[in-house]
């Protein structure tokens, strides 16, 4: 890594290991005394829905000492389990908005060390406008605080770098071509298309926005390559059955919410505050559904048409869980919104855990005694959690390797999807488009969970974390 060579496409040759058998089925738990069902599914690594939908009738009030009760088998837990006396059944995914039911993983073959693999990177590294920089060593910080765009998104690069880097030691190999194409450049994404060897890539990850993607989309579905989006939320990608979509959709983290709402907040006080021009109806359904298994105190209110009754809502004798599903589309608007909500919210003097959106800690400027006081919380998929230490370790590789910090999630982002698909693609080879989920490295700063609707349809990450401010910090609280 003491170089960086650019230009229309770049090869660079790596090498990496990784092999892993996997079984899908249900292992047995005896319930020791003091152990609740959220216990025993973080034990697990599981939600407490996974362990409800494969016991009949258990919830939390009926659970008891000594009782046994199944566990799903999952790629994270498999081994803690022995393989004497246990029924294998198909493992279920007990997802409510993902009704398919995820097909049984086979025993994974011995990954074959000699198969080269052929990846393409196609970002937005504005090569052409290198000429543009004026530092030096003495003022190289200045890259920083000007908005050069050669530094974009090179930090995706810089992360897929340390990922083969660490790969490469394990002893498998990858042929690395990266493609400098711009952002929505379409004359340039289709001059990439037509490099001689694309036809025979074995994994394409494009960094660019949806003009472009949907180009480099339809030429995934032409020759059945696999594709990486990583950063739209758009469910409408998820149309080309070979996607992989990094990011979750709303939906996925209204699911995730409320999974976390039943282990953590069961029976609690619970207001869900939406806005009907901005939220879909598909979400604020899925929360009349599902509010009702998860306390019987919940109130589902439009902002909108009754912002005046949120305090006629607030329990002065308890704790209430406030969740705002609202994002508007623009950051001034948004902006806005989030000044008054946080406003409106600190003069009721209650007891309040507030769930909102990540950038709602920008809104408030260097003021950030409002969301201390009303228990902020976020879920998001990627940020730079020091307190993660696979995350800790990368950062220590990449300022060895880069001299810096990585940035705030490009870097993360590159290094995860390089660690999991390279692997992916050697155990599973053709079977990645049927059945994604594997054991997730050790090193992945963010695990990977893949769901999809049908055969017919893209593969959704839907795993993210819950972070919380706690003492004027951003700490990790909860994730799948």
């Amino acid at each position: 890594m003491k170089r960086f060579v650019l230009i229309i496409v770049a090869i660079f040759f790596c090498t990496f290991a990784y092999s892993q058998k996997y079984e899908s089925s249900y292992g047995t738990h005896i319930v020791k005394q003091g152990e609740t069902l959220y216990s025993i599914a973080k034990t697990y690594y599981l939600s407490v829905n996974d362990i409800v939908d494969v016991n009949k009738g258990l919830n939390k009030d009926n659970i008891k000492t000594g009782q046994t009760i199944n566990i799903p088998k999952t790629v994270r837990n498999y081994s803690m389990f022995s393989n004497e006396n246990e029924q294998v059944q198909p493992e279920i995914n007990s997802e409510a908005l993902f009704k398919n039911k995820t097909a049984k993983i086979k025993t994974e073959k011995k990954a074959d060390k000699s198969r080269q693999l052929n990846i393409a990177l196609l970002l937005p590294l504005f090569y052409e406008n290198i000429g543009d920089l004026a530092f030096n060593q003495y003022n190289i910080d200045e890259r920083r605080s000007k908005n050069y765009k050669c530094f974009s998104y090179i930090g995706f690069y810089e992360g897929a770098r340390i990922a083969l880097d660490n790969l490469e030691k394990q002893g498998y190999k990858v042929n690395l071509y990266v493609f400098d194409v711009g952002e929505n450049d379409a004359a340039k994404m289709n001059k990439a298309l037509k490099y001689p060897k694309m036809k025979e890539m074995d994994l394409l990850v494009p960094l660019v926005f949806k003009n472009s993607f949907d180009i480099v989309s339809k030429f995934s579905m032409q020759h059945s390559i696999p594709i990486v989006n990583p950063m739209s939320p758009n469910t409408d990608i998820l149309s080309n059955k070979n996607v992989f979509k990094i990011q979750p959709d709303k939906m996925s983290l209204s699911v995730m919410l409320m999974d976390y709402l039943q282990s953590k907040y069961y029976k609690q006080h619970i207001i869900m505050v939406y806005d009907d021009k901005f939220v879909d109806n598909k979400i604020v359904n899925y929360w009349k559904e599902n509010m009702p298994k998860v306390t019987d105190k919940w109130t589902i209110l439009n902002y909108h048409k009754s912002a005046n009754k949120l305090a006629k809502y607030i329990d002065k004798t308890s704790t209430n869980i406030v969740i705002n599903l609202t994002d508007k589309l623009s950051e001034r608007e948004n902006k806005s919104y989030a000044q008054e909500f946080l406003r409106k919210l600190s003069t009721l003097g209650s007891d309040i855990i507030l769930f909102s959106q990540y950038e709602w800690i920008n809104y408030v400027g260097n003021d950030y005694k409002q969301l201390q006081d009303l228990n902020f919380h976020f879920a998001l998929s990627y940020y730079n959690d020091y307190t993660n230490q696979n995350f800790v370790r990368f950062v220590e590789q990449y300022r060895k390797n880069f001299k810096s910090e990585p940035d705030k999630i490009y870097a993360a982002i590159g290094y995860d999807i390089m660690t999991y698909f390279v692997s992916l693609l050697i155990e599973r080879q053709a079977d990645i488009l049927s059945n994604p989920n594997t054991k997730n490295k050790n090193n992945m700063i963010m695990h990977y969970k893949f769901s999809r609707l049908n055969s017919e349809q893209g593969w959704q990450n839907r795993n993210a974390t819950i972070y919380k401010m706690e003492d004027y910090k951003i700490k990790s609280e909860w994730s799948y």
